[in-house]
């Protein structure tokens, strides 16, 4: 079976190096191509009667990259232009015109001077200067125009500009689209700083929207946002998702503190699409280099991503990677080096009491033992002689963890190189991530290497593609969780403070059989658990896209684009012989194995036909298209069984019984027709109306197309009608939209599970259990309504609100059914219906802004719910907080038995739970807010992101278990010394116990009679029996989420450009950065609420470091 799936790898493996080898053949075309071409060996066409020369120089500089400088007094209009040229060399029909003129001319680079046969050369005054926008930051492809002529140079990468002018009263036009022209005369001076003013009467901004369009921001009918991908270029942690925490309104980061564990992402409380340059992809954010990022678009809401059918209803995050850089050559080097320096939130234990129960000290379970320090002696393992050894009980390992963990870091190093020029641009990137862990062996090295670029073939076709390489490997990324028994389990939770951890890295008594260890079940060595209990992974993951575009016409153009996924991912689990800690590895103390190739394939194929056309005040855009997506996958999983026959040998062929072995496969196809129509009248009012049809291969053959469209509307106030002074920009929009979720593979096609050695080593096949009824797909419908305006001078505070309704319909049940028709379950639809309404803000504005210093900030709050909109009769829960109206993510938990007043019932002095569960509270929070800040000050910035979430509850696991085995540090106190050291229980617990009479219930819990009577508890009970009762269930394990976090922080200076050339560089920048540095939370304590759970959880590490930026 191994070879099986290998092959099959490697037959995708092959068709992605042809593919790959194609891009880069491609490439290496476009890098030969795209130095501008000279003037001699570029062909025009063009046909000229009775024109003047101006007209014949217009024509010139549309068909090539050369400008014509001449002064008007020069040009003698009375002479005729009578030429025509079909595919002819630019040099011969120059040469051609001008012999017939009083001119001659003198080419200068990519400038032909033109100047009157006899006249004296006149020396041009050379101007220079730099152009940027009202925050400081170059503007890029700005016009600088000598008025008058058609002379003219647009600013490079950094805004900076040089420009040749006849003479001192010569004007300068400076232009770009979205802002203010200025005309300056030159006068005397002959360098310039240009601050261009945004214009304050539309906003133009492109957006890169569904399918990887990109269209003007202010015709869309439904929220978006934008991030710049240099926002990810300084701060580079473990993953660029982190990076997003805060900075999008609607979007909820989860941050894990765990090893090599990526953020959750949530859009609108739901799992958003990632497209990656147009194409969906089933890659993670974090498998994308950050360096390689030009921008993230983020689509909120079904009607924004309606054109990706059912992977798209819930939003989409849309990369668009860098394919080219400034015009000509250039490498860039930017490497980010972070390091531990402290943790916000880690686990803390008592350390007065060893191990063991009932107050003596032993290694069979928990840390209910005996004082420590005072004295006493017990028989202990002795792990440098390996021996048990009478000696005293002390306290030295009370930094057992700290002491356990190691220094950690993080750095990422990207080297990328571009070539820009005319017909098109290449960029090959590489980056190394080295991420070293806090516990031991806890380590990874990520490479990833991509190329991508684009390229005129003439005057209709262009070319665009991307190749993506990334691998991750790692020695162990196990250790963490209460399941898996991890680090936190054996040292903090169910193990003393009486040993000393770093007494045991020697952690073979007998090498890979008996362990170093003074437990002889459960828990292990964690030195032995970091190199010997391992779980080993190899990912590899290729991304590639390839489109080409055709200009038919003018006015339509056609769009061919086929891109795809391939992972192969390899795990290796492993334990030795000895292990105690076999829970989720093989359940055997005799060793274990375990190897898992897990390869998926997906593929996106699209067609689209687009058009542009105006007729008079209306504006026309449409689209026809079809799309096919392919996805399938195969695992094969093979473990030993019943152990190892050979202690250290991890091959399934030491398995002591035949192997269990796994197989797994699955495919998917949907077929899709689409289209789109944006109808614009007087720039002012946008309609948006788009359709697609999906026919899902996971849907029964006889119901499986379905249908969504979309309905969007913006209006331009401030377009139709006059507004305040301090009013510059409003904007109206809405939109609707049906969208559809088909079913999970074998959802309803379900397969038989095969069984390997059941009978007598025979393999058994079961039949599924679930039987499929007539299933319609999960429906959804929403509508959106929102607005943005800019106010002040020069936009000065920008501000965009949101409201947004979805409600869920056909929802999907697995009802009980009777045994006798062979099945357990039945899949249907039910009648039960989800509403989920939401807000966002976001607030852009400029505090302080003059000539040197600038204050942008930016705020993002949201809120989104979930409600009943309609219960199920039948199957809808039956409960007190199940009704129209109330919200979903009610939380539940039993709680304990009660008086009317709220004290608890005793029983023999312990508290005793309530047979019926309560709700006490909400699991979502109530909104999420982010900050991010930016201050400039001439070459430094410093920059600033804040982020936290309010309410919203989730159970503490750490904090339960400490409490539960001992290990919590409030169970060092009066009532547990006076009972261990002078074996007097003095505990009373705070509640009433019941004297006489009794209480009734009805099936929810409520009280329908009762007569009780109630006293003061006065039972002295042990203080450890009392604790584990009231930590083993309850709503005192549920915490409040609230936190606030200080999550990234850089102060950068951008080395002076003088300094920087002396050094051979374009340009450097050098930065101290620093990620998750403070914490505050409202009743977390010992676990950082961001990932919204605890489930032991590792310490969240604060990590600052430098970036350097060099550019060549």
């Amino acid at each position: 079976m191994q070879k099986s799936v290998s092959k099959i790898c490697r037959q995708y493996s092959n068709r992605l190096t042809v593919a790959g080898i194609a891009l880069v053949f491609l490439f290496l075309g476009i890098s030969k191509g795209m130095a501008a071409d000279s003037i001699e060996s570029k062909s025009i066409s063009l046909s000229i009667q009775n024109g003047t020369i101006q007209t014949f120089v217009s024509e010139i500089e549309k068909q090539t990259d050369y400008m014509f400088l001449y002064k008007n007094e020069d040009i003698d209009n009375s002479i005729k232009v009578n030429v025509k040229a079909e595919n002819k060399p630019a040099i011969e029909v120059l040469n051609e015109v001008i012999a017939k003129t009083n001119l001659v001319y003198k080419i200068n680079g990519k400038h032909i001077v033109l100047t009157r046969k006899g006249s004296a050369d006149v020396k041009d005054i050379v101007i220079t200067g730099k152009i940027v926008d009202n925050k400081g930051e170059a503007i890029i492809g700005a016009n600088v125009l000598i008025k008058g002529t058609s002379s003219g140079v647009v600013s490079d990468m950094d805004g900076n500009f040089s420009i040749k002018a006849p003479n001192e009263q010569s004007v300068l036009i400076f232009s770009y689209v979205g802002y203010v022209n200025q005309e300056i005369q030159i006068g005397t001076r002959r360098t310039f700083s240009i601050t261009l003013q945004e214009s304050s009467l539309e906003i133009d901004e492109l957006v890169v929207t569904a399918l990887g369009m990109k269209r003007s921001e202010k015709a869309l009918g439904y929220a978006t946002q934008k991030v710049s991908g240099g926002e990810f270029e300084k701060v580079k942690g473990a993953n660029v998702a982190t990076s997003l925490t805060g900075r999008i309104s609607g979007l909820t980061v989860y941050n894990s503190t765990e090893f090599l564990e990526s953020p959750t992402l949530k859009l609108r409380g739901e799992n958003p699409i990632l497209v990656l340059d147009g194409v969906p992809t089933n890659m993670s954010l974090g498998e994308i280099n950050s360096d390689d990022i030009l921008s993230i678009d983020v689509l909120k809401g079904a009607t924004a991503s309606a054109l990706y059918g059912s992977r798209g209803g819930s939003g989409a995050i849309m990369v668009t990677t860098k394919k080219g850089g400034k015009e000509g050559f250039s490498v860039t080097v930017n490497t980010s080096n972070m390091f531990n320096v402290g943790t916000l939130a880690m686990p803390e234990v008592q350390t007065a009491y060893s191990a063991g129960y009932n107050g003596k000290y032993n290694t069979d379970d928990e840390v209910w033992g005996d004082k420590l320090d005072i004295g006493r002696i017990y028989p202990q393992w002795d792990p440098i002689a390996k021996e048990m050894r009478e000696s005293e009980l002390t306290s030295k390992g009370r930094n057992n963890f700290k002491n356990f963990l190691e220094f950690s870091m993080i750095s990422n190093t990207n080297v990328s190189v571009t070539q820009t020029g005319k017909n098109g641009s290449v960029r090959s990137s590489f980056s190394y991530v080295h991420n070293k862990g806090q516990y031991p062996n806890a380590k990874s090295q990520q490479f990833k290497y991509s190329i991508g670029g684009e390229m005129k073939l003439g005057d209709k076709v262009s070319v665009e593609g991307t190749l993506a390489f990334n691998k991750m490997i790692s020695p162990n990324t196990a250790g963490t969780g209460y399941g898996n028994q991890g680090y936190i389990y054996n040292l903090l939770v169910w193990t003393g403070p009486e040993y000393d951890v770093t007494q045991y890295k020697d952690y073979w008594i007998t090498p890979d059989e008996k362990q170093n260890w003074h437990y002889e079940g459960w828990y292990d060595n964690p030195y032995l658990m970091a190199y010997e209990k391992r779980n080993t992974i190899d990912n590899n993951t290729t991304n590639g896209m390839l489109s080409l575009n055709y200009q038919i016409t003018p006015w339509l153009k056609a769009l061919v684009r086929s891109g795809m996924d391939v992972s192969n991912d390899q795990t290796q689990r492993r334990a030795p012989l000895g292990i105690n800690s076999t829970r989720n590895w093989g359940g055997t103390d005799k060793g274990y194995y375990m190897e898992k190739n897990a390869y998926a394939f997906s593929m996106n194929n699209d067609f689209i036909l687009s058009a542009e056309k105006s007729l008079d005040k209306f504006t026309f855009e449409g689209l026809l298209g079809g799309s096919i997506y392919y996805y399938k996958t195969n695992s094969l999983e093979a473990s030993t069984k019943n152990g190892l026959s050979i202690p250290g040998f991890y091959s399934l062929k030491a398995s002591v019984e035949s192997p269990n072995i796994d197989v797994y496969t699955s495919k998917k196809q949907v077929n899709s027709l689409f289209g789109k129509l944006t109808v614009g009248y007087r720039n002012a009012f946008f309609l948006d109306l788009t359709g697609r049809n999906d026919w899902s291969s996971t849907l029964p053959t006889d119901d499986n197309s379905y249908f969504y469209p979309s309905v969007g509307a913006s209006v331009l106030m401030s377009e139709i009608m006059p507004l305040p002074d301090w009013m510059n920009f409003w904007k109206l929009r809405g939109s609707w939209t049906v969208s559809k979720n088909d079913l999970d593979i074998y959802a309803i096609n379900t397969a038989y599970a095969v069984d390997n050695a059941v009978w007598n080593g025979m393999n058994s096949a079961y039949y599924p259990t679930t039987l499929r009824g007539s299933v319609k797909p999960i429906t959804n419908r929403t509508y959106e309504i929102g607005t943005t305006f800019n106010l002040l001078k020069n936009n000065r505070v920008k501000a965009d609100f949101s409201y947004y309704n979805k409600l869920t319909y056909n929802n999907t049940v697995q009802v009980n059914i009777s045994a006798l028709s062979g099945f357990k379950t039945l899949l249907i639809n039910n009648d039960e219906e989800y509403e989920r309404r939401g807000f966002e803000v976001v607030l852009d504005f400029v505090p302080v802004m003059n000539k040197d210093f600038k204050w942008n900030s930016i705020v993002n709050w949201s809120t989104s719910r979930r409600y009943y909109a309609k219960l199920d009769e039948q199957y809808s829960a039956d409960k007190l907080w199940v009704y129209k109206g109330a919200r979903l993510d009610a939380y539940e938990s039993y709680d304990f038995q009660r008086d009317p007043q709220g004290n608890m019932i005793l029983f023999n002095g312990v508290p005793k739970l309530s047979d019926y569960k309560s709700k006490i509270g909400y699991a979502d929070p109530d909104w999420v807010w982010g900050w991010t800040n930016a201050f400039k000050y001439k070459n430094v910035v410093l920059s600033i992101s804040i982020d936290g979430r309010v309410g919203g509850l989730s159970s503490s696991e750490t904090n339960r278990r400490m409490w539960q085995t001992g290990a919590h540090p409030d169970t060092d106190n009066k009532w547990r010394y006076e009972e261990v050291v002078n074996n007097n229980k003095t505990f009373v617990a705070d509640g009433v116990t019941v004297t006489s009479g009794s209480v009734t219930y009805d099936a929810y819990g409520r009280i329908v009679s009762d007569n009780r009577v109630f006293e003061k508890n006065t039972k002295v009970v042990s203080y450890e029996t009392y604790i584990k009762d009231y930590w083993r269930k309850g709503p005192q394990l549920i915490f409040d989420e609230t936190f606030i976090k200080l999550r990234e922080l850089s102060l950068s200076y951008d080395i002076p450009k003088k300094l920087s050339s002396k050094l051979g560089l374009s340009s450097s920048s050098v930065s101290l950065v620093g990620q998750n540095l403070l914490l505050w939370t409202k009743e977390y304590k010992y676990a950082d609420p961001d990932k919204a759970s605890d489930d032991l959880s590792s310490p969240s590490v604060r990590y600052v470091g430098f970036n350097l930026k060099l550019e060549f």
